[in-house]
């Protein structure tokens, strides 16, 4: 009979042949060591997925997952695993064993691009599903405010109106996906919004200025004062209509729009909340690809108002990463230092 190949198998075996250590440098995207999010996941699922937790007091079941994940990923088990941040420093990950919804994490920071792996347990302590998350996802959980206060940023004093800050993407970014002016009409049904940006069928920053500008003093239907989710969704989904894509769809990651490197964000107030990660880092963003760092990335920056049961789009500032702190004002907030508890969604392990 012949054996099903899991997702990873050949990374694996490449770590189990070179005798790699999960101890090691941490792995660039280029290197064939590097398993990407998608693939970690895909991967350690199914290789833990059934494997007995039972009758271990937490101490040992946490050193058996960690052994598990180990020998799934092709790394030799530890005699004793170290204390490091993280806790496997060549694959950036930290482990974590829930039977519970309360995922709690002690006196470390949140690394926006540490990969956590999450692993449930069933009530006979079976491993039931798997999930990996980077520091910015497990942001997107937390209700409390009490993992970051994000960086923040706000437009630089006596910046008004609409304007186009990066009149060319990066070099990069050009290199490796050869931005258009339009996109085909033959692709342009079919373009997820979540896809992964693809060489040919990603828009130019100029042309995504262009087609934006066509949503600068339109009124929407307001949701309500508190729903500035939803009014960011609403926004979205008219950013998906006028750059020709397909179904609007949302991954709850950055960026919003993903087959076109694209964040978007709508202020009602001066304050523009980042998130993990500065707009002009220069680490790899595994969201957007091989080769591509996060000051790749394009921001489309909505400036509006609300009133009699609408809101309004004023203005519109887009951006490369690089340059965002050309035309805004960095104030970065403290990262909290202590038990951080966040409580994951009901339907987490199902997605």
């Amino acid at each position: 009979m012949t054996s099903v190949r899991k997702p990873g198998d050949g990374i694996a075996s490449y770590i189990h042949v070179n005798n790699l250590s999960v101890y090691g440098s941490q792995e660039e995207p280029s290197s064939p060591a590097y398993y990407s999010n998608e693939m970690l996941e895909g991967h350690l699922s199914s290789a833990l997925i059934g494997s007995s937790l039972a009758n271990l007091p937490l101490r040992t079941r946490s050193k058996v997952a960690k052994g598990l994940v180990c020998t799934a990923l092709g790394y030799e088990v530890p005699v004793s695993f170290r204390k490091t941040q993280p806790r496997f420093p060549a694959p950036n990950l930290d482990i974590y064993v829930q039977k519970a919804d309360n995922l709690q994490i002690w006196n470390q920071e949140i690394d926006p691009l540490r990969r956590y792996v999450i692993i449930r347990l069933d009530d006979s302590d079976r491993i039931q599903a798997v999930r990996v998350l980077t520091g910015q996802e497990l942001a997107l959980l937390d209700n409390t405010g009490t993992l970051t206060t994000k960086y923040q940023a706000k437009r630089r004093p006596g910046r008004t109106g609409s304007y186009l800050v990066s009149a060319e993407d990066t070099e990069t970014f050009i290199s490796l996906l050869s931005p258009i002016q339009e996109i085909p009409s033959q692709l342009s049904s079919c373009l997820s919004p979540v896809g992964p940006p693809v060489d040919g069928t990603v828009l130019s920053i100029a042309s995504i200025y262009t087609k934006l500008l066509k949503l600068v003093d339109r009124q929407f239907t307001d949701p309500g004062v508190t729903q500035e989710r939803l009014r960011g969704i609403i926004l979205q989904q008219e950013v998906c209509k006028v750059l020709e894509l397909g179904a609007y769809a949302d991954a709850g990651q950055f960026p919003d729009i993903q087959s076109q490197a694209l964040e978007v964000k709508l202020q009602l107030a001066p304050t523009v909340d980042l998130g993990l990660v500065s707009p002009d880092s220069d680490a790899p963003a595994a969201e957007l690809g091989l080769g591509l760092t996060y000051r790749d990335s394009r921001y489309a920056i909505f400036y509006g108002s609300r009133s009699a049961g609408r809101f309004h789009v004023e203005s519109l500032v887009v951006t490369t990463g690089v340059d965002f702190f050309s035309e805004f004002q960095r104030f970065e907030g403290n990262i909290q230092n202590r038990k951080l508890q966040v409580r994951l969604p009901r339907d987490f392990f199902l997605l």
